[in-house]
């Protein structure tokens, strides 16, 4: 074979140089994106429901949206946190699961449930977590003055201003990047 490459230069160049060609096509058509797309298989079905205990929400409300949604296709986890007033319910999907059609049967489900729950509980909302919903950026500034301003707000007196004022900003604000 390389007596027949050695043998053939032209075809060697010629073949080398299509490459580059192709390379160079496909890298300027090549679609890139900074931020791209990117499902998430997690949803959140959120209960909010004022003067309710921890304990009656999770056996009124929670207990009968659970038995629904653990029928929604391709679940591999739920996890449910109820507090004093709100409840979440947390489902993770297997991956390579449509999680628009997830989203969607999970909709269907908490319809489904409305009728076991009390008449007072308003509909549940379910919520799809997308890679958009990551924060990029944390910004933290504080005042220069922190102790005058405490000392405003003990007399009674608001000092907010509504128009940024460059004096308030100190060199120590940081701009840090989230963990990965």
């Amino acid at each position: 074979m390389i007596k027949y490459l050695l043998n053939h230069r032209i075809a060697v160049i010629m073949a080398f140089l299509a490459l580059v060609i192709l390379g160079c096509v496909t890298y300027v058509t090549l679609p890139v994106s900074l931020l791209p797309d990117i499902a998430i298989p997690h949803i959140s079905v959120q209960v909010a429901e004022d003067n309710v205990s921890a304990r009656e929400l999770e056996n009124t409300v929670v207990a009968p949206l659970r038995r629904q949604l653990m029928q929604v296709s391709g679940l591999s986890e739920i996890k449910s946190e109820t507090r004093d007033g709100s409840a979440v319910v947390s489902l993770t999907m297997n991956y390579g699961v449509n999680t628009d059609l997830a989203f969607i049967e999970v909709n269907e489900k908490i319809d489904g449930a409305m009728n076991s729950l009390p008449k007072t509980v308003s509909r549940p909302k379910a919520v799809k977590a997308s890679a958009t919903d990551i924060p990029v950026v944390y910004l933290q500034m504080t005042l220069k003055d922190e102790e005058s301003r405490v000392e405003n707000r003990e007399s009674g007196v608001e000092s907010s201003s509504a128009t940024p004022n460059s004096d308030l900003i100190t060199p120590d604000s940081r701009l840090t990047t989230p963990d990965s």
